[in-house]
């Protein structure tokens, strides 16, 4: 049986053509029937899967940590301030109560000292102006008191 020579290289090629998608297609089952090498490829992904959301939790886990200890640390310096703030208050209140206690106590010891400065100025002021009636009470108060130290002595 003779062919035309254009009519045969066409079935060449057809032929080919089988021969190449038989190929493939017995790859194909062969690949299929490979338990080993399914089970393989199955575990090699999974493990690539489980992989990922381990790597993945691992950094949602470390970026929530990060959240928190920041949001811990703000308030952390909130509450110091707060603290800071509120002992600076009570500290300039007590200076400032001691400072008014210092000035009442220096009015109050001032007041005394002109007070007896002025009586001491008067009884000096008596006592040049009328010596004998301030002499004679003197007289009389310390014979008085010569007198009770002689009885509380007798008495015992």
């Amino acid at each position: 049986m003779s062919t035309p020579s254009g009519n045969s290289d066409q079935t060449r090629r057809d032929i080919q053509q089988t021969r190449a998608d038989l190929g493939e297609t017995v790859a194909a089952l062969t690949a299929k029937t490979d338990v080993k090498t399914r089970a393989r490829t199955k575990a090699t992904t999974a493990v690539g899967g489980l992989r990922g959301r381990v790597t993945e939790a691992g950094q949602s886990a470390k970026t929530r940590a990060t959240h928190l200890a920041r949001a811990a640390s703000q308030k952390a310096s909130q509450r110091v301030t707060s603290v800071r703030q509120k002992s600076q208050h009570a500290i300039s209140a007590v200076q400032s109560s001691a400072e008014a206690s210092v000035q009442t106590a220096d009015k109050a010891e001032a007041s005394l000292v002109t007070s007896a400065r002025e009586t001491t100025t008067k009884i000096a002021s008596s006592v040049r102006a009328k010596p004998l009636p301030v002499l004679a009470v003197t007289g009389a108060a310390a014979t008085l008191a010569v007198l009770v130290t002689y009885r509380r002595r007798r008495s015992r």
